[in-house]
């Protein structure tokens, strides 16, 4: 009986033969992607008052624009450390 037949119900996260490192690095990112846009959402209980001005900007307007460099910081990393795939052979581009 393969897969498909079974009675698995559940969500799947990974592909099956995804290698042990890709996994961690996958639910590492996945949880620091989900730390930073938390910390967009709840920025407020924190960074709640005009004073002190950080580079110009009032603290919570700082707050939000640092949040958004670490997003893309991360989202960055992520794509580099992607593995790449090679071509299937056969393939025409």
């Amino acid at each position: 009986m393969n897969r498909t037949q079974k009675n698995d119900y559940g969500i799947v996260i990974f592909k099956e033969g995804t290698p042990p490192g890709e996994r961690r690095k996958a639910m590492f990112f996945f949880t620091v992607l989900s730390l930073i846009i938390l910390g967009q959402a709840c920025y407020w209980l924190v960074a709640n008052s005009v004073e002190p001005i950080v580079l110009g900007m009032p603290f919570g307007m700082f707050t939000v624009v640092i949040l958004i460099v670490l997003e893309f910081v991360a989202l960055a990393a992520m794509y580099l450390l992607e593995p790449k795939e090679a071509p299937q052979t056969g393939e025409q581009r």
